[in-house]
């Protein structure tokens, strides 16, 4: 080893140096060469004399087989540019589910954290979810206890007011992403337990699965934008919104950075009050279409559906065209966010919030031809950062149905829903908010009913 420290070039300590600091530089350079040979004696001693060390070529270190991570993990903004819009979190959270070209990223988490790697593969798996309690006081009666539904609230309800705690809204959910030969792959499983009346039961939410731009499964229809709904505590929102989750196939295009396109094909289901001896039928899936186009300020998405919806029985049977337009968008302002979304159509109550599933698509003449409803409804959000951890939410919007002689006195008419909110945002994992809500509820014979509701919610996310 003092043959390495003997190779090495020494300087020159002969020549007086003119700068005294200098002088001072090179003692200390002799020193330190010094304490090295001293240390190399010793460890030479210790290792029982094996002699100078002299160079050779140097060894390359073995092979290490590395198992990069899919590209789109790694890289999710080259990979899966452009960015999906200003970064957005909701308590509620019908963000993270939405289909999106090349299984781009939500805006409520850009950079695809809490992935972990399968060993030995390019896989990655993220389990997600929160668990969510709702603490309600209902002033009057509002018909459904866990959600703010406007068009339960009853008629007749005596006057008394109704407390009520609830863990439905807890949630799980599975992910899976992946590179293929065909572009990104995408498996997305969520669920909830809203599945039993007034008690905790599993409910399935949305499973689907994506290659590229190609999508199956069960989960949020085309026809809506949950993008742009609004930030509510109460697991139900406004009753104008489109929103309702089927089974669909879809393809996506990305038309340029900032314009999108998706076609889906979807389960198809006449909702209509049928008699004895008659059931629902449709003679095609219902179409649609939806053209999205976003910058960096938020977006804008047109979309549009078209359906078949009919009846059969062992006498008769008939079908109606049904149709629907629906605008919505979202727009940053600042730190904050305006949201809105406005529905119209034919024979599109199925796709409303407050009546899908109540037999509102249509109804059946006595000669038993099919006459499809109209509906239009909306709704406008505006949450407002007060800091980094308070945010509000102020949200308003109603729905109404068509009047028809055939419909029965007591059916739907109109609802209108109010809400306004306060949430901390505690810490990145726990959110704790109030909320006030006000709904209406109009028949088709005019009579109405109103209900106020206040409601606590805590939220712990699994992951953040």
């Amino acid at each position: 080893m003092l043959a390495v420290v003997g190779a090495l070039p020494q300087p020159v300590l002969a020549a007086p140096a003119a700068d005294p600091a200098v002088q001072a530089e090179i003692d200390d350079l002799k020193r330190t060469i010094d304490a090295l040979q001293t240390r190399i004696q010793l460890l030479e001693a210790r290792t029982g004399g094996a002699g100078p060390i002299t160079a050779g070529p140097a060894r390359r270190p073995d092979p290490v087989e590395v198992v990069a991570p899919p590209r789109e993990m790694a890289q999710p903004r080259q990979i899966l540019a452009p960015a999906p819009g200003p970064g957005r979190d909701t308590v509620g959270d019908e963000i993270t589910g939405v289909a999106r070209p090349g299984t781009a990223p939500p805006p409520n988490d850009p950079d695809l954290k809490g992935f972990i790697p399968i060993p030995g593969t390019q896989t990655m798996v993220k389990l997600g979810g929160f668990a969510k309690v709702n603490a309600i006081y209902d002033l009057d009666p509002a018909g459904n206890t866990d959600k703010f539904v406007t068009s339960t609230i009853p008629m007749d309800g005596r006057d008394h007011a109704n407390a009520n705690l609830g863990a439905e809204a807890t949630r799980f959910s599975f992910e899976v992403r992946r590179p293929s030969s065909m572009g990104p792959l995408r498996f997305y499983l969520e669920n909830d337990f809203y599945g039993g009346s007034g008690s905790l039961a599993f409910r399935l939410r949305q499973a689907h699965g994506q290659v590229g731009n190609t999508y199956a499964g069960y989960g949020y229809s085309a026809f809506m934008d949950p993008d742009a709904l609004p930030e509510t505590l109460d697991d139900e929102g406004p009753g104008g919104e489109a929103f309702v989750r089927l089974v669909s196939i879809r393809q996506l295009w990305r038309i340029n950075p900032d314009l999108s396109a998706t076609v889906s094909i979807e389960d198809p289901s006449s909702d209509i009050a049928l008699s004895a001896g008659r059931t629902a039928a449709q003679g095609a899936p219902d179409l649609s279409l939806a053209l999205r186009y976003g910058k960096a300020w938020g977006h804008v998405q047109l979309s549009g559906v078209m359906r078949n919806v009919g009846y059969t029985s062992a006498a008769s049977d008939d079908a109606a065209f049904g149709y629907g337009l629906s605008l919505s968008g979202l727009v940053h302002v600042g730190g904050d966010f305006v949201m809105a979304g406005f529905t119209w159509g034919d024979g599109i109550g199925r796709y409303f919030n407050d009546i899908s599933g109540k037999g509102y698509d249509a109804v059946i003449a006595p000669d038993g031809a099919v006459r499809t409803l109209q509906a239009y409804g909306g709704y406008l959000g505006y949450t407002r950062h007060w800091s980094p951890r308070w945010r509000s939410s102020l949200v308003g919007g109603g729905l109404v149905l068509d009047r028809d002689p055939l419909l029965a006195p007591t059916a739907f008419r109109s609802s209108a829903y109010l809400a306004g909110n306060l949430i901390w945002a505690a810490s990145p994992s726990f959110t704790v908010g109030v909320e006030a809500l006000h709904g209406r509820h109009e028949l088709q014979n005019g009579r109405s009913a109103d209900a106020t509701r206040l409601q606590v919610s805590l939220k712990y996310d699994f992951v953040r």
